[in-house]
Order: C-alpha cells, then sequence, then structure tokens
C-alpha cells in the first residue's frame, strides 16, 4: 500500500513540474545552445550555420550595445593619420572628394547646415581635417546674375530638395529641378572670410540604379569664381582613380553628420551630409543599409546601428575603436558581407570570416581571413605580426550584442559586393 502511494506522488510531482514548463513556454530553452562546428571547420573559420540572419529570437544575441553608438573621438584631438581626403567615408579610398584651386585639392565639402542664420556648405580644408567651417551658400538662377534667398537644403530618404524664396514666397526643387539653381559658396580660405569662391550645380543621374536601390544620384558640377572676370570651367566633384560611372556621383544622407576621420556619426537635425558615391557613407545605403525603415522613412536604431557598422566593414576600419583610423583595403577589392537581420539587399554566405562588426570597427577579427593580406594594404604594420589592438578572434564567428555585421573575402564563385 505505502508503495503504490509513493508511486502516485511521485506521479503527481512530475505532472506539476511539466504544467509548470508548459506555462512558462520554455522560456530560454536552447539559448546559448550552438550547432557543433562541422568537423572540417576550425574555430574562427566562419560557418553560415552561426551567422544566420532575418530576424533576432529572444537571447543574448539580441538588441545593441547602444554605447558603442557614442563619439570614437568626442575631444575632436585624435591623431588623423595625414590629410582628411578619402579615408574610403566620404570617396573610396585613393580618390578625392575635395574641391579644387587650380589643380590643387583645396576644400572638402561635407554636408549642407540648415539653421535660423540661413543654410551653409560644411568641410573643411584638405591639410587640416580637424579644423571643419561653415560658409554661407547664396544662389541664382542658371542665365541670370539675380540673388535669390536659398535657406535650406534637405536629403530626405537620399533625395535632393533645395528650398529658396522669392518675394516672400517659399518655393522647393526637386527632381531634374535642382539644376535650375546653381549655389555660390564665397570666401573659402584658411585665414578669413577672403578666399577661394565657388559655384556648384547639381544634376539628377543613374534614375535606373535609384529604382532598384531606392538612392538617388547627382553629378555635381562645380567651378572657381574666385577672378569674375576670367571665365572657368565646370569640373565634376568626386574625382576617382577610375573612370566608372560612380567616380563622379554623389548622395545624401539626412539628419546625420559623419566625422571624416572615423566615420563616427553624430545625429544632427540641421545637417545633411553630401557624400560620393564611392565611399561607404552612400555605398552602405545602396547595399540596403540606411538608418530608417525604408517602409516608413522613420530613424529605426538597430537599422542605425547596422549602418554605422557598415560604414567601418566597408572601408576595412577594423581598429577605429582603438583610434587607429586607417583603411586596410585597396578600392576594387571584393567582399562577401551579410547581417544579422537581413536588412541588406545582398547575403552573402561566408565561407571564411574575416570580421563581425559594430560602430567602432571590428569587434572581432580573423587576421589569416582578413580581405588584403598584402603588405600594401597593411603599411605602417607588419603583415606576419598584426598589431590587431586587442580585438578578439572570430571564436565563433557568431553575432553578439556588439556584432551585428559579418565581412569576408570573396570567393570565386560568388557574386561579391566591391567597396
Amino acid at each position: 500500500m505505502h508503495g503504490r502511494e509513493s508511486t502516485l506522488r511521485m506521479f503527481a510531482w512530475l505532472f506539476a513540474v511539466a504544467m509548470v514548463v508548459a506555462a512558462n513556454g520554455c522560456a530560454g530553452c536552447g539559448q546559448g545552445i550552438r550547432e557543433p562546428l562541422p568537423e572540417d571547420s576550425t574555430p574562427g573559420s566562419g560557418t553560415s550555420e552561426l551567422l544566420s540572419n532575418g530576424g533576432c529570437p529572444k537571447g543574448s544575441k539580441c538588441g545593441i550595445d547602444k554605447a558603442l553608438l557614442a563619439s570614437i573621438c568626442p575631444s575632436g584631438n585624435c591623431d588623423t593619420g595625414g590629410t582628411g581626403n578619402a579615408k574610403g567615408i566620404y570617396a573610396a579610398t585613393g580618390g578625392n572628394y575635395c574641391f579644387k584651386a587650380g589643380n590643387t585639392a583645396f576644400f572638402c565639402p561635407e554636408a549642407f547646415v540648415t539653421i535660423e542664420k540661413g543654410l551653409f556648405l560644411e568641410g573643411h580644408y584638405l591639410d587640416d581635417p580637424s579644423n571643419r567651417t561653415q560658409r554661407p551658400v547664396h544662389a541664382r538662377f542658371e542665365g541670370s546674375s539675380t540673388s535669390v534667398y536659398v535657406y535650406a537644403i534637405h536629403g530626405d530618404g537620399t533625395r535632393l530638395t533645395i528650398k529658396y524664396r522669392v518675394n516672400g514666397q517659399d518655393y522647393s526643387l526637386t527632381g531634374a529641378e535642382v539644376s535650375k539653381l546653381i549655389l555660390q559658396v564665397p570666401g573659402l580660405s584658411p585665414g578669413g572670410s577672403s578666399g577661394v569662391s565657388y559655384e556648384l550645380q547639381f544634376f539628377p543621374v543613374q534614375t535606373e540604379k535609384t529604382a532598384k536601390d531606392g538612392v538617388s544620384r547627382y553629378e555635381l558640377r562645380y567651378r572657381n569664381t574666385t577672378l569674375p572676370d576670367v571665365p572657368a570651367n565646370w569640373s565634376r566633384h568626386c574625382e576617382a582613380n577610375d573612370e566608372k560611372a560612380d567616380a563622379f556621383v554623389v548622395s545624401f544622407l539626412e539628419g546625420q553628420r559623419v566625422n571624416s576621420v572615423s566615420a563616427s556619426v553624430t545625429d544632427d537635425a540641421t545637417v545633411t551630409t553630401m557624400a560620393c558615391e564611392s565611399g561607404s557613407i552612400v555605398t552602405c545605403l545602396a547595399w540596403g543599409y540606411t538608418p530608417w525603415d525604408v517602409s516608413t522613412g522613420q530613424r529605426d536604431v538597430t537599422r542605425d546601428y547596422v549602418y554605422r557598422s557598415c560604414l567601418q566593414a566597408k572601408r576595412a576600419a577594423y581598429f577605429v575603436g582603438a583610434s587607429d583610423f586607417k583603411s586596410y583595403t585597396k578600392k576594387g577589392t571584393l567582399i562577401l558581407k551579410r547581417d544579422q537581420y537581413g536588412y541588406g539587399f545582398e547575403q552573402d554566405t561566408i565561407p571564411r570570416v574575416e570580421a563581425i562588426w559594430g560602430p567602432q570597427g571590428a569587434v572581432c577579427f580573423n587576421p589569416e581571413n582578413r580581405r588584403r593580406p598584402d603588405a600594401e594594404a597593411w603599411a605602417g604594420q607588419d603583415p606576419n605580426n598584426l598589431n590587431t589592438h586587442g580585438v578578439p578572434p572570430c571564436s565563433p564567428a557568431d553575432w553578439s550584442l556588439q556584432g551585428k555585421f559579418a565581412t569576408g573575402p570573396a570567393e570565386k564563385q560568388q557574386e561579391p559586393s566591391k567597396p
């Protein structure tokens, strides 16, 4: 009799435990459990099984590390590592995104700023990237010398809008109409108000590409008008080391200022950033990594986190968080890429993971899988004994709270992306 009662009590206890588990929905079941690596894989080599995407179930890998959204160089006194031209951010490494004075790169425009005082062009002089300056923007219609008051430039969803006022009436230009207005930027000089003056004119281009990726593209032409009596030829902005179509194309990023040394991003509603398509700012947008939800147009903090990670990954700036601002790649290098959420248009399979990225560079790095192992790309370092600034290997290669974007060297059978 006692044995039968013990059996019944045990059965009742097991039944109660089962009901509790069912009621909790097995919360946390399987969290932290990873599939074993294939026998022919080694930790850090990278497997698609671990780098899955398309969502984020509850667990320690979800969410983002918002601390990494902070400015990388809040003092503004970080070592720039040379001039402020073409670090892979505003234009591809080896290119030029600075206006020329004569045959010399002079002023590097980065954003239009709309404030109560009016519209300003913001940038820096080539040899002084930490010293940002703003100059007022005026305007005239093409074929007319009469001044027009232009008070705002926006790039909502990358689409350029120019706002101006005539006789107290406000007007806006978008699409092909933006070419009707010629912008004037006077007095660019490191020493004071007098100096080099420029005129700027935008022309929409490559609309078929815009239909595919949603990025509006413009050809920006400029000319030096410092000597009004001397005819000046128009030049195309975004000079590159090749003649490809994207070499002379710009687009816009609304509401964010991007540091030209570190690619650190600061939210600022007054700013419309302008960059060349070959640089990471525009390329990441064209890859599908917008800091806003394309279905609503609203800023999304998770998408923004992945976009900022892409800014570093595209240009191989592994160690930005350690104040090493170098881009360890060369234009034309092929890479594979994917992100945790499936935001990007292309989600490549990555047989060998190079790095997993956050907004301050690589959160883990496998030197043996780096996209450019040659000494040329690693100038200043011993390619056989890299200083990785304490960045750990990707072992195993998987998403984390910090790392949401992965890259690897392109395999011949893949359709890779070009930085």
